[in-house]
Parts: structure tokens; sequence; C-alpha cells
């Protein structure tokens, strides 16, 4: 049976109840009461265990109102179906007869409340309380939800990262760490700077960072070497930590280790290759130098071994000096055996050498959040030593990263500009490759000493021998380097060019074809 009341208690709200009560008049007087206090009600009436349990099936309530003692069986079983199939659901005892043991044992077993039918007036109160409760914790159970599908979105996205990942309490103490974290490190580590995987060297320097932070609320970052239980080795890792408020409102952090081991290791190979490359082009200058005046020395020498006037003892120091010089000069030959420039000269695509030169520093840039565009719209080629020309543009844009904050911006650009020669000879295609950054610029007492050898603006980070062998190979090379700084739209922009003959031989479809 189903009855329904015009009245509600919330505008808009319907009230669903299941009574089960073999007792009309009682299920009358019950409604009455919750119809005087402003309830709009949708009642379902059972009135056998048959009913009940058919209404628990099929239907969806908001209060169960319940008499303890019926015909075919009592409240504490009715309250059990209940509990199975609606346990959220605020079980009311109305009953005539309800002790006080009994009353105690169906709150124990579940019941919200219980109300003797000799004091009905108290089922309004019972009621609203009920349904109070009810849509409290309801709240509470959809905020549960969103939290834990929040907490799996983030466990889900931080899992899937190449960084490590972690939070912390106000003090350090990891809270949370993914999985690239739980691979490097070991199972016991509990603090992000634990002494047990942070460089010696590293860790007063992160401890007093932490401790600065922690005054100021502010992010930081910085770079320290954590040891990896992968292999053994401490790794260089670029680390970030923000700040931010945990569930229960306290202060904690958000951090993350991006790991440079490779990109250190690349970046030591190309200062390697660099300084190998100026020892070589130095000692063969030397070498050359000394070999001039040896030889003369060795005329000499011969000369004086001609003279028919020596005695023998003076021929026997010149026999001494020419073996001594002989010696020397194989010393010299072998020094310019150490380095022997390439002379083999092949065409250059100006596109497959940037996305070649590109490719090589994808760890630093994405470190850095650096964006590096290279636009080349039409075929730029030009005749040189290819392994030369590349090391002229790797270092040009290693200055660059070098120079550029995080998320700066690097272009490298390409094209065939026409460039008027001497007098007389008209004009020539050039190849004109460019490299902008908006890092921190050239001053003009730097630029006079850009290309002087040892002189660099990295301090103890830079050899001060790149841009030095760079214009030496464009001045073999037929071609220009040149950097300045320039203003546009506001910002200082460092631009490196360099000017190199020309020579198109193919088309910009066999061009497209060649980089793929």
């Amino acid at each position: 049976m189903e009855v329904s009341s015009n009245l509600r208690s919330t505008p808009g709200r319907v009230v669903r109840l299941l009574i089960l009560e073999d007792n009309a008049l009682d299920v009358e007087l019950a409604l009455a009461h919750l119809e005087r206090a402003g309830f709009e009600v949708q009642a379902s009436v059972a009135a056998t265990k048959q009913e009940y349990f058919d209404f628990l099936k099929t239907g969806e309530f908001d209060v169960i109102l319940s008499d303890y003692a019926l015909p075919d069986f009592d409240g504490a079983t009715a309250l059990k179906m209940a509990k199975a199939t609606h346990p959220r659901v605020p079980f009311i005892v109305v009953s005539g007869r309800l002790g006080e043991e009994i009353a105690i044992d169906t709150l124990h077993l579940g019941a919200t409340d219980y109300v003797l039918k000799q004091r009905i007036e108290r089922l309004v109160p019972a009621v609203k309380r009920a349904l109070a409760e009810a849509e409290e914790h309801a709240i509470r159970l959809r905020a549960e939800a969103r939290a834990r599908e929040s907490e799996d979105r983030f466990k889900q996205l931080t899992n899937n990262l190449p960084q490590m990942v972690w939070t912390t309490d106000n003090y350090g103490n990891i809270t949370y760490a993914n999985d690239a974290w739980k691979r490097a490190m070991p199972e016991n580590v509990k603090h992000w700077r634990d002494p047990s995987i942070l460089h010696p060297d590293d860790l007063n320097r992160c401890v007093d960072a932490a401790v600065a932070a922690g005054r100021t609320r502010e992010p930081f970052s910085m770079e320290c070497r954590y040891l990896n239980r992968t292999d053994g080795v401490y790794h260089w890792s670029l680390l970030r930590a923000v700040p931010f408020e945990s569930s229960e409102g306290a202060p904690a952090w958000l951090g993350t280790a991006t790991d440079l081991h490779e990109q250190k290791l690349r970046e030591e190979s190309l200062r390697t290759a660099e300084k190998l490359a100026v020892t070589g082009r130095m000692a063969a200058a030397i070498a050359h130098e000394i070999n001039n005046p040896l030889e003369s020395l060795m005329n000499l020498v011969f000369l004086l071994q001609t003279d028919q006037h020596m005695d023998p003892g003076s021929r026997k120091y010149l026999d001494m000096a020419e073996q001594e010089l002989e010696r020397v000069s194989a010393i010299v030959r072998k020094t310019l055996q150490y380095y022997r420039e390439p002379e083999t000269v092949s065409q250059v695509d100006a596109l497959e050498l940037f996305v070649g030169v590109i490719h090589m520093f994808q760890g630093r840039l994405r470190g850095k959040q650096i964006e590096i565009n290279a636009n080349v719209p039409e075929p730029v080629a030009f005749t040189a030593i290819s392994g030369e020309i590349r090391q002229v543009v790797v270092n040009l844009v290693a200055n660059a990263i070098d120079a550029v904050e995080t998320e700066g911006k690097i272009n490298l650009n390409a094209r065939t500009i026409m460039q008027q020669g001497a007098a007389g000879q008209g004009s020539r295609a050039m190849a004109e490759l460019t490299i902008t950054d908006d890092g921190v610029g050239i001053t003009r007492e730097q630029a006079e000493q850009l290309f002087q050898p040892f002189f660099s603006t990295k301090g103890a980070h830079g050899t001060g021998l790149g841009l030095w062998v760079s214009k030496g190979i464009m001045e073999k090379s037929g071609g220009t380097l040149k950097l300045e700084t320039r203003e546009q739209d506001g910002k200082s922009l460092t631009v490196a060019t360099v000017l190199l003959p020309s020579e198109v031989t193919n088309t910009a479809e066999e061009r497209q074809q060649s980089v793929a």
C-alpha cells in the first residue's frame, strides 16, 4: 500500500518512507504527525514480512519506520533485512512495547533511533535528525569519493612521469612517492634529503635551501646529486619543490627531481671533444712554428759539416748537435700527426644540420623547458667540411642554452642571401645561419673579447676556447661569424650569424625526404 501527503519539510523534496506496520490506525497517526510538521511524504506500507521484503527488493527509501512486534516476525529481523539491502537508509523503530534492554539492542544492531507509540510526537524530530544525519553522511561519502578520485588521478599521472615525484610534510618527511622514486631510492628512505641518498657535497646546500624556503613558503630549485640504487652511481638531478596545503590544511611540499645524468655525460663529452680539438690545433700551430727555425738549424749544421778546415773535435760536436736536432724533428712530426684536419668537403643541408644539433641537446632543452624552433622555409645548402660546421653550430647552440633562463626561447633560422663581392666581382649567394636566444645578452666589453682564446662569460664552466675555435673554422671555410645583441619588442636578443658560400643543388622534395 502507498500513501502520499501534499505537505513537505523542504521545498521540492519528497521524503520516501517504508513503513512496516500491521495496524492501519498507527500508520495514519504517524503520517498525520509528519504531515503537520510540514513533510511531503510518499509512503510504502507493508503489513507482512513478504510485503516488506518485496518493497526492499524494488524500492528506494529515505527512512524506514518499523514496528517491533509483528505476527510473523520482529523488528530485529526487519532491521537485519534492511541493513542487508539498504545499509545507508536510517531505520527507526516505532513500537508500543519496547523495553530499555530491547531498545539498546536495536541501537547496537544499527537502528538510528526508537520511538514509543505512546510518545508518537517524538517521531517528527527523530525523522528530521535521521534525514539530516543521512544527508551529512552522503555529503561526506561524496567528498571522500572525489578525494579518492583526485588522488587516483594524481598517482596515475605521477607514476607515468620519468621524473621522481614526491610529497612531504613541512619537515621534509615523505608522505607519497611515485614509481620513479621507488625504483631509484632504497625502500627505507623516509626523507627527501636523507644523507644516505644525497651526495655529501650537496647535503648542506639542500638543507640550507629547504630551511630558507620553509621560512618564506616560496618555491625553490637547485641541482644536486642523488645516489641511484639501480647502478650505484650519483646522478645529477634538477630538484624543484613547491609549497601547498594538505587535505588537512597543514603546510606541505611537492617535489620533483629530473635526472640530468645522461645530459651531464653528453656535456662532458662535448667539453672533452672541444678541449681535444683545441689542444690539437694549438699543438699543430706550435709544431708548425717550431719546424721553420728547426729546418734552418739543420741546414746550418749541414753547411758547417761541409767545412774542410774544421778540426775533428768540433766535427764531433756538430754530429751530436745533428742527432739532437733529428730527435727534435721527430717530436715535431709526431705533434703534427696528433691533429690532422679532415679535408673531405661535402654539401651540407642547413635543415638536416639543425635537426641533428637539436636532437643532441634534447635532454638539456627539456631540463630547462626551453622552446627551440628551426625555421628553414626554402632549401639552404653550402659546401664545407660538415664535421667542422657542425662543431660551430653545436658550440653556438650550447652557448644559447647556457644563456637563457628556464622556459626561454631559441630560434634557428637559415636562408640564402646575395652578398656584394669585392670590386669587379659582382654578388654571390651566401648561406646565412642565425641562432637567436632571449638570454642574458652580450655587453659591449664582452663583445670586444668574445673571440679571444680563454675568454669566457661562464666563469669556471667555460673553457674560453669554443668561439675562438669556431671563428678559426669559419675563416678557413671562407665564411664569417658574428655575435651581437639586438633590441626587439622590448626584449634583448642575442644573435649569432654564420655566413658561408651557398650552393643549392637539390630540390625541396629531395631535401624533405633526406631529412625524414
